[in-house]
């Protein structure tokens, strides 16, 4: 966790420090020798803007019968730092009460927190996409 801490800690310092346009965001720097760096240009997202607002990603954790039950979930995942939440299921009698942790911009992203919450806590997540 303190990996993701200092990662947000550095990315917030260049953030407030980048210039105004973004263009600097299209670019890679790949070194192939000591002295010659070459640049590229990539397409960060085939995505329409409107579409990528409109999607996350969020880690569902357990799904539990009772809220109480639900609940000491949530607090075993906040004694690790993971700000996990209840969301009630209707769909299902048997559980009710999903636990899910986040809100990812990427698959990948929660695949990753959800692969340390496994290794962590022992709990078989799975991502989920919200579509809104």
């Amino acid at each position: 966790m303190t990996k993701y801490a200092l990662l947000i800690i550095g990315l917030s310092s260049n953030l407030f420090s980048q210039e105004l346009n973004d263009e600097w965001l299209n670019t890679t720097i790949e070194k192939s020798t000591p002295e010659i760096v070459e640049v590229n240009t990539i397409e960060i997202s085939n995505q329409p803007v409107e579409q990528q607002k409109n999607t996350y990603f969020t880690i569902q954790v357990a799904a539990k019968a009772t809220f109480a039950d639900a609940e000491e979930v949530v607090k075993i995942l906040n004694n690790y730092n993971f700000e996990a939440f209840i969301q009630k299921n209707d769909s299902n009698e048997k559980l009710k009460y999903r636990v899910r942790y986040g809100s990812f911009l990427s698959r990948e992203d929660a695949s990753m927190t959800a692969k340390d919450i496994k290794n962590e806590l022992g709990y078989d997540c799975w991502v989920d996409k919200i579509e809104l």
